[in-house]
């Protein structure tokens, strides 16, 4: 248990340490895919400003205060959940090809294969920032923007989100090399995940389809931070005061740590000749 636990501080303490390269190659890597277009990076905007824009407009009826969630307006409650999901959903869907398709680097640049994941997540972040502005700005508009002491735990739920982002990363890229198959299967996960992370609307107990739906939203890491940015920023609730779901999102992050960091050590030697 010692040596695990020794082996996740020392994947961690590599993300830190090239941190700096990590995203100037996220950067770098970010103008590359772009340098065809004519809107050049401005895409890395526009693509998630549409997304939550239409959401809006099919499920919430546009910019129009109907259909409020607890006392908020649906486009305010839906944008700002919406933030946390592109972050985490764009990030770890980002993150399950990234040894596969970036291995490449390493070779004409030395640092751990490890930080190939982290490279995916850095560069899902002018998007996040960008639609955050419009959940600001939507706020404002509709004077539901207070800044309060509770907005400080967004340092936590950032930290939380970049904890889980990186060890579904590494177990993810590790098992796509290992089972081609698990990038299309887990896609599609993703989709349903959509529906039971409370993005469109708030998962409540009913009748035995919703109850499901309820429960599985409860052991949802994903629903963990979306909720929690909206605790956050609209209703003023602290992270502690809700110690089950704490409990299980960190318990789950732990089971995919002591998994994903296992699987990368056993298989990391091996990865190129997989390619």
């Amino acid at each position: 248990m010692w040596i695990m636990i020794k082996s996740i501080f020392s994947l961690v303490v590599e993300q830190v340490n090239y941190l700096g390269m990590a995203i100037r190659l996220a950067i770098y890597d970010t103008k590359a895919n772009n340098a065809h277009k004519y809107l050049g990076n401005f895409w890395e905007i526009l693509d998630p400003l549409f997304q939550v824009l239409t959401y809006a407009i099919i499920f919430g009826g546009g910019f129009r205060q109907s259909a409020p969630v607890e006392g908020t307006p649906y486009f305010v409650w839906m944008s700002v959940g919406f933030s946390a999901w592109y972050l985490v959903n764009q990030g770890f869907s980002d993150t399950i090809r990234s040894i596969q398709t970036q291995i490449f680097m390493v070779k004409n640049v030395k640092f751990p294969v490890s930080v190939l994941p982290t490279i995916r997540v850095l560069q899902v972040f002018p998007a996040v920032c960008s639609i955050s502005i419009v959940a600001f700005i939507s706020m404002a508009l509709t004077g539901h923007f207070h800044v309060s002491i509770y907005w400080i735990q967004i340092i936590y739920y950032m930290f939380a989100a970049l904890v889980m982002l990186f060890f579904l990363g590494i177990f993810s890229a590790t098992i796509n090399i290992l089972i081609p198959d698990y990038d299309l299967a887990i896609r599609q996960v993703l989709r349903l995940l959509f529906f039971v992370s409370g993005i469109l609307f708030e998962p409540a107990k009913g009748n035995a389809f919703n109850s499901l739906i309820y429960y599985i939203s409860r052991v949802n890491p994903f629903y963990y931070i979306v909720n929690g940015w909206r605790d956050t920023f609209l209703f003023d609730r602290w992270f502690w005061n809700s110690p089950l779901q704490l409990t299980m999102f960190w318990l789950e992050i732990g089971i995919f740590a002591v998994i994903g960091t296992h699987l990368y050590l056993k298989f990391k030697d091996q990865l190129i000749d997989f390619i």
